[in-house]
């Protein structure tokens, strides 16, 4: 009996060891959804942070780190660089301190594993509190510079434990140094992530808001342009009735066909709206695409208006620029939106189709890959969408529907009219 509660108890801070490694390695890297996945890593973590290290013991380090690296593998996504480090920096960080407190301290048995239990807790604490925000990437480049920062304590912590006199059972001054310093280059590999992701995401921004304020600059200029056009028309007028009858007919249909281009259209409630979409549908009326627009926007957009650019301007180039390369007879592109009950939702929908891969690659990166040659060239057109939504709480969506390609976005517009 006396056995079974021993072994109960045991389970039981495991488990609980286990759990807050597994949020700690969830917030630096996204879990995959698979159950079966998430209890094999949950298993391994628990294994990891329960483990006894003593020097010179290959038996229980060797395992316990192919184990948890291979949970880490095969039960979170991202690139194999970031899983990998991340890994690797978890798994120094707790093998040095169970090294310290294993061979360290004169303390056993229960004390130890609420010493563990307690470092568990402190770990996921200070991850979540001072790491990088939930979700964030890196380049490739930055994740390798991690990878290159992490190995000095993994080499320290397999060093010490595995090449060490068998003879020695006790911790030298050295040793400990050593250990502590392994113990402690987390919290400045931590430190590094979070400078990193900080940085990439400022220039990203900044990128983003350069290419914003420009498209707003554009579409405020073209809408200064037809204001000053309707302002000359009355001088055209008095011109035109000037002239004889063929020249005034002659004269009228050249003001008609150069206004025609230019003209804003009301289709909603908002002004910005109503500039982007009708320079969209000139610019598609001249590539020979068939525009219909549904916007049920009665009042203006409680939306800076940067962001409206970057919604509908870059939804819709990204959609002409679907349709341009299909038959005449196929380019069709259709745009829904609506407001209301403090939500704005958008449809944006072009004939075409994406590729299995795009739409695998397309679910999992929560954005659909660039068809262009050059991707550097690709610009922020997406991910501006996605950070434009994101201030207001919204999210996107890109699917298959039949033989059209649509994109969904919704945001939350409650709040101070900012138009």
């Amino acid at each position: 009996m006396k056995e079974s509660a021993k072994l109960i108890l045991s389970v039981l801070w495991l488990s609980l060891m286990g759990m807050l490694l597994l949020f700690s390695v969830g917030r630096l890297v996204r879990l995959r959804p698979q159950k079966l996945r998430r209890l094999f890593l949950l298993f391994a973590c628990g294994l990891m942070g329960g483990m006894v290290i003593f020097i010179s013991d290959w038996h229980n380090i060797v395992p316990t780190f192919l184990i948890f690296l291979t949970a880490v593998w095969t039960g979170c996504e991202g690139s194999r660089i970031k899983r990998l480090t991340v890994g690797l920096m978890v798994a120094s960080t707790v093998f040095s301190f169970n090294a310290l407190v294993d061979n360290g301290t004169v303390f056993g048995g229960f004390m130890v594993i609420l010493i563990k239990l307690c470092f568990c807790l402190g770990f996921c604490v200070v991850i979540w509190k001072y790491g990088p925000e939930r979700d964030f990437e890196l380049s490739p480049a930055m994740w390798k510079l991690l990878f290159l920062l992490t190995l000095p304590p993994v080499g320290i912590v397999f060093s010490l434990i595995l090449l060490s006199d068998p003879n020695v059972y006790e911790l030298s001054v050295q040793y400990l140094i050593l250990l502590l310093l392994s113990l402690f280059a987390f919290a400045g590999l931590l430190w590094t992530m979070v400078v990193l992701a900080k940085q990439q995401k400022l220039e990203a921004e900044a990128v983003m808001a350069a290419q914003n304020a420009r498209y707003y600059e554009a579409m405020e200029q073209q809408h200064f342009e037809i204001r000053r056009l309707k302002h000359d028309m009355a001088n055209h007028l008095q011109t035109a009735l000037a002239l004889s009858e063929d020249q005034k007919k002659a004269y009228l249909r050249e003001l008609l066909e150069s206004t025609e281009n230019t003209r804003t259209l009301k289709y909603c409630g908002d002004n910005t709206v109503n500039i982007i979409l009708s320079a969209k549908e000139a610019s598609m009326k001249q590539k020979g695409i068939d525009f219909h627009v549904l916007a049920d926007i009665p009042d203006p957009l409680p939306m800076e208006k940067p962001d409206i650019c970057a919604v509908f301007g870059n939804a819709l180039d990204n959609a002409m620029e679907a349709v341009e390369g299909l038959p005449a007879e196929k380019r069709r592109i259709s745009l829904e939106a609506r407001m209301g009950k403090g939500l704005l939702a958008v449809s944006i929908r072009n004939t075409g189709r994406l590729s299995e891969s795009r739409v695998k690659e397309g679910i999992k990166r929560e954005l659909p890959v660039t068809t262009k040659m050059d991707r550097s060239a690709h610009g922020f057109g997406l991910p501006s969408i996605r950070a434009a939504l994101g201030r207001y709480s919204g999210t996107m969506e890109l699917r298959q529907e039949g033989e059209e390609v649509c994109l969904f976005l919704y945001c939350h517009i409650k709040g101070e009219n900012l138009s």
